[in-house]
Order: C-alpha cells, then structure tokens, then sequence
C-alpha cells in the first residue's frame, strides 16, 4: 500500500519493517553448556592445563628434595586442574555425564577418593608413606578412566594384569 516496505516474515529480506537478520561471528556466540565463546572456552583450558603441568613439575621438584608430602598435594593439585581445564571445553554438567556415565562412574569415583585422600594425609595427617600410596591410586584410577575412552583398552589392560 505505502510502497515496496512491508511487514512479513522474511527476515532476509531488506525490505521489511524487521530489518535483516544479524547474525554473530560462531566464536562470539556463547554456547549453551558454559555460556562462555569456544575461543575464551580453549583459551582457559590451555590455561588452567598450563597451570596443572606447572604444579605436576613443582610436585616432581619437591620429590626431589624428598618433601613427600608436598609431593602429594602439588600432584592433587595438578589433577584438580586438569579436571577443571576439561570441563572448559565441555561444560561442567557434560563433563559429570561423561565422568559418571555408567561404565566410568567407579573409576571417576576412585579417582575423586583418592585426590580427597592424598589431600588428606598430606595435609592433617602429615603421613608421606600413606600419602604415597594414595597418589599412586590416583595415577592408577586416572589411567583406567582414560582407558574407558579407548574402544577395548580395557580389557586388553585386564588380560595382561589378571
């Protein structure tokens, strides 16, 4: 009626009262699962994984200066870390679907037990021995969930152990 401009639900067409669609760059748009751009999501991951590698190395100094127990906490630390570094790129809740999925859920558990432990002796019962052995439960624990990611890793793993 009044010319070429009109209501209508074209929203690619420059000649309605709605305007063109703006759309955003894919890395500007924050994602449903962290809320957060896949830039700033791999930007803290390599970040929050740089500072796991760090606290591993600082553990490893102080096992060479045979301060075990300090040992035992930068190790917790360093695992904490890189657990926080992968819920960057997949989001908390995904990250807790995939660790508790049905055929993970006992080794994320032992895992999450052993940091808590290591931690723990490390710290109130100031015991390095059994501080020592709960950091290798967590070495072992974070192995057979990073198995569980491997189609028959496991039971491969379980053939030659048992």
């Amino acid at each position: 009626m009044f010319g070429s401009v009109h209501r209508n639900d074209d929203f690619n067409n420059p000649n309605t009262l709605n305007g063109p669609r703006i759309v955003q760059e894919p890395e500007q748009t924050p994602t449903v699962t962290t809320g957060m751009s896949w830039e700033l999501r791999v930007q803290s991951f390599v970040g929050l994984f740089i500072l796991s590698i760090i606290a591993s190395f600082c553990g490893s100094y102080l096992l060479l200066l045979t301060k075990i127990t300090g040992f035992c906490i930068m190790t917790s630390i360093s695992a904490v870390l890189s657990l926080c570094s992968t819920c960057c790129l997949m989001g908390p809740v995904g990250q807790l679907k995939k660790m508790f999925d049905k055929s993970r859920w006992i080794a994320s558990s032992l895992y999450i037990i052993f940091i808590l432990l290591t931690l723990f002796a490390g710290l109130a019962l100031e015991n390095a021995p059994l501080a020592i052995i709960c950091t290798a439960g967590q070495y072992i624990a974070m192995a057979w969930y990073s198995l569980s990611y491997i189609p028959y890793a496991r039971e491969a793993v379980a053939k030659i152990f048992c």
